[in-house]
């Protein structure tokens, strides 16, 4: 093996971490974004992030998408992340109006890599390392002090009803994460081919190579396209039919554009890319950047006050994120 492809290999973790890290940061912006649309119920931020944005997602990937759906490969995981994805969006939004805002994002977006280092485990028998576990615990504290820092409003509705819809978030997230990277890895897989060209001795490379490439051309963005594309379908509904008022204001349509395009589109896009070369655990905490670029953000353009601790807790997140990106099998094993 030549040390050109030892390279390589060595350089595609190190790619997915990047790519996960600039997902976070552009997801972190969509609170800021909302800041120039008030009075949109939370609920249609969500249906239309995840449902336009969906629907513009598969769009974009089209075959792949399409391929992704019907190939007997990947289509169990693709429904399987879209289920996941729709029940986060609605499990979120429900945990921010009964916990609050603070303990609802705490809880929903802190407990998501904990549940991928366990969906892996019960699933794929994968062990967590140590260095996960305390990069984990230290992210999430961070993640917390930033939170709690930043809100001061309180929850309205039941509280235990807020707690589990959080908890519930997290899990879906971690599961949605989980199956697109199952999906993506059945994807690459070719299907034995059918008929005299998969007889041993007469296999035919032309033929065998055109079912593989029809199976591997889905790649990471179809699979992401088709979870998307399906899961935008009773979102988009929702969005219509709940949230007329708030669509029919066209000085929201800006905000609804960019929430679609670029947290959506190019963010999971980035996502999947990132999926391609880290386990769903690492993604899901590398995602725990997010709340340190929203919390700048807040400060910088939306005017916030963000005192000591959040700083504090924003240099915890930080820590966590570079103990896992430092070299070692954390980020790679498989």
């Amino acid at each position: 093996m030549t040390d050109g492809s030892a390279a390589g290999r060595a350089s595609r973790p190190t790619g997915g971490l990047a790519a996960v890290l600039v997902a976070a940061a552009v997801w972190g912006t969509t609170g800021t974004a909302t800041h120039f649309a008030p009075g949109v119920p939370a609920f249609v931020f969500g249906a239309v992030t995840f449902g336009f944005g969906g629907a513009v997602l598969a769009a974009t990937t089209g075959r792949g998408a399409v391929r992704a759906v019907t190939g007997p490969g990947a289509r169990g995981w693709v429904v399987l992340g879209a289920v996941s994805l729709v029940v986060y969006a609605v499990a979120f939004y429900a945990a921010l109006a009964g916990a609050g805002v603070a303990l609802g994002t705490t809880l929903a977006i802190g407990s998501s890599p904990l549940f991928a280092g366990l969906v892996e485990w019960a699933a794929d028998a994968r062990r967590v390392t140590r260095r996960w576990v305390v990069a984990t615990l230290v992210s999430v504290a961070g993640m917390v002090v930033v939170t709690l820092a930043r809100s001061e409003a309180s929850g309205t509705g039941p509280l235990l009803l807020g707690l589990g819809s959080a908890l519930l978030a997290g899990l879906t997230y971690a599961t949605y994460s989980w199956a697109v990277a199952r999906g993506m890895g059945a994807a690459r897989v070719a299907p034995p081919v059918a008929g005299p060209a998969a007889l041993p001795g007469r296999s035919d490379p032309a033929v065998v190579g055109a079912g593989a490439r029809a199976v591997v051309g889905a790649g990471a963005r179809g699979v992401v396209g088709a979870v998307f594309g399906l899961a935008a379908v009773p979102l988009v509904v929702l969005a219509v039919v709940a949230g007329r008022d708030a669509l029919t204001v066209g000085a929201n349509w800006p905000v609804f554009v960019y929430l679609a395009l670029v947290p959506t589109v190019l963010g999971h896009s980035l996502y999947a890319v990132g999926l391609r070369s880290v386990t769903a655990s690492v993604a899901t905490l590398l995602s725990l950047f997010e709340p340190v670029v929203a919390a700048v953000l807040a400060v910088v353009v939306v005017g916030e006050h963000l005192g000591t601790a959040g700083w504090a807790g924003i240099a915890l997140v930080v820590a966590g994120l570079a103990l896992l990106a430092m070299p070692g099998r954390v980020a790679t094993s498989r």
